[in-house]
């Protein structure tokens, strides 16, 4: 089947991982930590301050240190930016982005004008209440994309969301690092054009 669509994901691709960082900081609450995430993910946590407040109670620190500990090592990886500006500018594959978020955080590293410039259709978790690993997100993806899921190639860099991706038909792709992600995918686009 041929690629017509290239889907990203945000934390761990294109922007480093706040939600990683605090499960390491705070090992021994990665369960608790995890469940406050999902609640956002799932769009049952209204704003981003009340994911805030809740890590704040449960890891006993300040609303400027959860802020500042989060925003602090959460940044956008501009070289991985740029790639999808440059495959977008091709013209030849659809681009989107999908990705397990709360409201009002995405928007905190991508502005409307940017996403518009960027993605072709951006499915987040909390905006469809159902979050990856859940193969329906994926197939809400491919649909907003006007694709079926066997024309699209998912990159992110978590193990169980590839390995969903792959179980609703995508081509799947791990992403550790912008070369071996950008050498995986010119292979993929290579054989499809064979």
């Amino acid at each position: 089947m041929t690629v017509k669509a290239i889907v990203f994901d945000c934390f761990g691709v294109l922007a480093t991982s706040g939600r990683k960082a605090l499960n390491q900081k705070y090992p021994q609450l990665k369960n608790q930590i995890e469940d406050i995430y999902h609640q956002a993910d799932y769009g049952l946590l209204s704003t981003h301050q009340k994911m805030s407040q809740m890590l704040m109670e449960l890891l006993g620190v300040s609303a400027k240190e959860i802020e500042s500990y989060f925003w602090g090592i959460s940044f956008r990886d501009e070289a991985v930016i740029n790639w999808v500006k440059g495959l977008k500018s091709i013209g030849e594959y659809k681009i989107g982005l999908l990705s397990n978020v709360g409201a009002q955080t995405f928007q905190k590293f991508f502005d409307l004008k940017e996403q518009a410039e960027l993605f072709d259709q951006v499915v987040l978790s909390y905006d469809v209440g159902v979050a990856k690993p859940d193969v329906v997100i994926f197939e809400i993806a491919a649909q907003k994309l006007g694709v079926k899921p066997n024309e699209c190639v998912m990159i992110d860099d978590t193990p169980l969301n590839i390995e969903a991706a792959i179980n609703v038909g995508m081509q799947g792709i791990q992403f550790t690092t912008l070369g071996q992600a950008r050498d995986e995918l010119n292979h993929i686009l290579e054989a499809d054009r064979a």
